[in-house]
């Protein structure tokens, strides 16, 4: 249970969360660029941890469970939340949010809701919260049946997923998403150091919640946050020192960070301005130095061949909904067909820089089938000098459970066996034979 703050910071830490909510909501601005924006230092309201804290958790929670809170509301309005103004919806959600997530005492979040209302929508307000408080079990029931993600992508979820896509919304619907790490070196003093859980194949799993930038050995770039399942696409390349390796759209640059801890020689390539700004930034913490090029990948003109390339592809990205919310509400079945199409130009692009006999590994962090097991089988039957170089179990520990007919890795977000609650992920590792 999370315990009701002194009205005061509890009325700023509110409007915070509220003002998160329209950038994810109105603006679709990502969850993390709105939380950071958010809170950001002020000179008129300084946020200690536990109010940064407080509102992370808040926020994420209406975006996780805003389809149960909408269909809630709606049950006591004339019209649906979504045409109301975005004071008193917001006001709503957070509320609801407070009651049935956050198990708020049910005065607390009637109080912050209505207090959170300007004055033309504090009636409204205020009579949807307190008939929700008179007949709480109705409503609880309520939310409890009602669809728990948005319908474009249960549909899909459904038809592709139907043993696991239950699984999948328990994953995302965890308020408390762990952290995963990887270390440049020395895995066991740091996993004594943050008293992190080892997981298999030296991936560290954080234990203890907080700022991940206060943490011991994060300044000094000892280690960087990145997800169990993201760590894998590297494993799957079997790189030895001095290897020279391309890496496309690379940013925001834990793949590189992996490849440069083994010895490698990386090229990096990224299209996005901001993506690149943070890469750099990422890459100086750590004291790496790839050579880092902001540029279209498409347009990319060299003579070399490598033998090595990573292609992390944009994707629609719902195997990490569990800690990007927002992809429920950002992403649609018409962003899921561009994104498609975009992908196949890039692997079409990147197999060109391809040396004979020379690995690629195509990876995303989808969930869907077209961006993933579709892509590869098209690309197939389109080019004789490709085949799938198989990944084996023996290769990479606990991905008995993903390894496919086929011989690429289909990783599901609530894994079966062994590591539980990662991303989910599909990786293929192609070979060029003539």
């Amino acid at each position: 249970m999370v315990r009701f703050m002194k009205k005061k910071s509890g009325n700023a830490t509110r409007k915070k969360v509220a003002l998160i909510l329209k950038d994810v909501l109105e603006d679709f601005v990502s969850f993390d660029e709105a939380f950071h924006k958010t809170t950001k230092s002020q000179k008129s309201i300084k946020l200690s941890k536990k109010d940064k804290g407080f509102i992370y958790l808040l926020s994420s929670s209406v975006l996780r469970y805003l389809t149960q809170i909408d269909a809630t509301i709606d049950c006591l309005l004339k019209e649906p939340i979504k045409k109301l103004p975005n004071n008193p919806k917001m006001a709503l959600r957070i509320g609801v949010a407070q009651m049935f997530i956050l198990e708020t005492p049910n005065h607390a979040a009637v109080n912050t809701a209505v207090d959170l209302a300007t004055l033309k929508w504090r009636a409204l307000v205020n009579a949807v919260m307190r008939n929700i408080l008179r007949e709480e079990e109705k409503y609880k029931k309520i939310f409890e049946d009602s669809p728990k993600i948005p319908k474009w992508l249960l549909d899909r979820w459904k038809k592709n997923w139907p043993n696991d896509y239950l699984n999948f919304i328990k994953c995302i619907q965890d308020i408390h998403p762990h952290i995963d790490i990887a270390v440049k070196n020395n895995v066991s003093k740091w996993q004594k150091e943050l008293d992190a859980e080892l997981m298999p194949n030296n991936v560290l799993r954080l234990s203890e919640s907080g700022l991940i930038s206060d943490k011991k050995g994060y300044d000094t770039g000892e280690w960087w946050v990145q997800d169990y399942s993201s760590q894998l696409p590297v494993k799957c390349l079997t790189i030895g020192q001095d290897d020279e390796i391309l890496d496309l759209c690379a940013a925001p640059g834990g793949k590189t960070a992996q490849m440069l801890a083994l010895g490698a020689k990386v090229h990096s390539i990224d299209l996005s301005d901001k993506r690149i700004i943070r890469f750099k930034e990422n890459m100086r913490r750590l004291k790496f130095n790839p050579v880092i090029d902001n540029a279209d990948i498409l347009t990319y003109k060299t003579e070399k061949k490598w033998q090595k390339i990573l292609l992390d592809v944009p994707c629609s990205s719902t195997g990490t909904i569990r800690k990007n919310p927002d992809i429920l509400y950002s992403k649609n079945e018409k962003s899921v067909s561009n994104l498609v199409n975009l992908q196949t130009r890039l692997l079409e692009k990147s197999w060109s820089l391809l040396g004979k006999n020379g690995h690629l590994i195509y990876c995303n962090c989808s969930l869907e089938v077209e961006e993933g097991e579709m892509q590869i089988i098209n690309f197939l039957k389109h080019h004789g000098d490709c085949q799938i170089d198989k990944i084996s179990s023996n290769l990479i520990e606990d991905i008995q459970d993903s390894v496919t007919e086929e011989g690429w890795l289909r990783i599901l977000p609530s894994g079966k066996k062994g590591v539980k609650n990662r991303d989910g992920f599909f990786i293929a590792r192609l070979k060029k034979i003539s």
